[in-house]
């Protein structure tokens, strides 16, 4: 099953359950071998996952699309007087969180641009509402991006934001703005202005300490070299060794109209290097709204366990320079899942099981 003699080497540390290291990873990212690849994070995501393969029904809310920050690629902010501009108000908000409470979903995301006119305050009053109104719903909302701008708009530190957050309802938040921890990438995306890689881990762990869950992700296709990449899965890594407060890895392409596209090998051995690389993580999601439902059904024999969410609401794009996102069908999902020959299951934010499609 394995022709490359390097990836040999490295089968035998994960049957013996060695962590693998940057020269493994390298190996990985540079072999052509990619049977051989997604032999091994198969048989990874078989011990690690087991045969069942989730989705979740989630519910997107984009609150606003004004920006203060300009990331070159970004193809998602406005300025406040730009056409097509808006910000919602928080009755604008409680009235899509219905729409979620009567669709079932057990899941509503909120999220948006860095826009000054909108309070902590404010965030605080939608997910008290929310979550009073819909007090089943998990309430996945902000990333490390917007938790930074609470502390510095607030003056709190970030032990105070996470505790308000968390007692206000938030179940979890985005693993949004990490992009690539490479600060000559980030530089070249122009989004050195964000938060730095590290500002993002100490966020992420400090989220993780006060009881707030999240995803861990990974931007790829951006210019990076592979050590860059292996870099940035090594920090995620050591955070989950400290927190076990990641519930899964999104890798995802860059996708900017005027840079060239990753390939499809790239997509897959990305999947199947989060799979074998972050030996302390379950689960590995494919992003099939980027994928394609093929492509990501494809994932699932390259360490894949997850196939994201089904609906969203509103114009969702994503700074890589993504496309708006799509929805789909409950129907779909179960059945490209169960042509790969897996069970196909709905799960909460947190991977809690819902309901087996069997």
């Amino acid at each position: 099953m394995i022709s490359d003699k390097r990836l040999a080497g490295i089968w035998h540390k994960l049957e013996c359950n060695e962590r693998l290291d940057r020269e493994d990873g390298r190996a990985i990212l540079e072999s052509h071998d990619l049977l051989g690849i997604g032999y091994m994070a198969d048989r990874m995501r078989a011990k690690r996952a087991g045969e069942t393969v989730t989705f979740v029904g989630n519910f997107h809310v984009c609150y606003t699309n004004i920006c203060q920050h300009n990331c070159r690629y970004c193809i998602f902010r406005k300025n406040p007087d730009d056409p097509g501009a808006f910000t919602l108000n928080l009755e604008q908000i409680k009235t899509l969180a219905q729409e979620c409470r009567k669709d079932k979903f057990p899941e509503i995301l909120l999220m948006g641009g860095i826009n000054p006119q909108l309070s902590f305050d404010f965030f605080v009053e939608v997910l008290r509402q929310v979550k009073r109104e819909i007090p089943e719903i998990h309430i996945l909302g902000f990333s490390p991006v917007e938790i930074d701008h609470f502390a510095r708009e607030t003056g709190l530190p970030l032990e105070g934001v996470a505790k308000i957050l968390k007692e206000s309802g938030l179940t979890a938040i985005t693993g949004g703005g990490a992009e690539i921890f490479s600060p000559r990438i980030r530089k070249q995306l122009g989004c050195e202005n964000k938060i730095s890689g590290d500002r993002w881990l100490e966020i992420m762990e400090t989220a993780h300490r006060h009881g707030i869950s999240s995803n861990a992700c990974i931007l790829y296709g951006a210019g990076e070299t592979p050590d860059e990449r292996l870099e940035h899965l090594e920090k995620i890594r050591e955070v989950q060794g400290r927190t076990g407060g990641f519930t899964h890895i999104l890798p995802f392409a860059f996708s900017a109209p005027d840079y060239p596209h990753t390939t499809g090998h790239d997509d897959l051995k990305m999947i199947a290097l989060c799979r074998l690389y972050l030996d302390n993580f379950t689960h590995v999601r494919a992003y099939w709204s980027h994928l394609g439902l093929k492509g990501a059904q494809m994932a699932l024999v390259f360490g894949a366990d997850d196939l994201n969410g089904l609906k969203q609401k509103g114009r969702i794009i994503h700074s890589s320079g993504g496309q708006p996102g799509s929805a789909t069908t409950q129907e779909a999902m179960i059945a490209v899942i169960k042509d790969a020959g897996r069970i196909p299951a709905q799960r909460d934010i947190l991977f809690n099981i819902i309901q087996t499609y069997a």
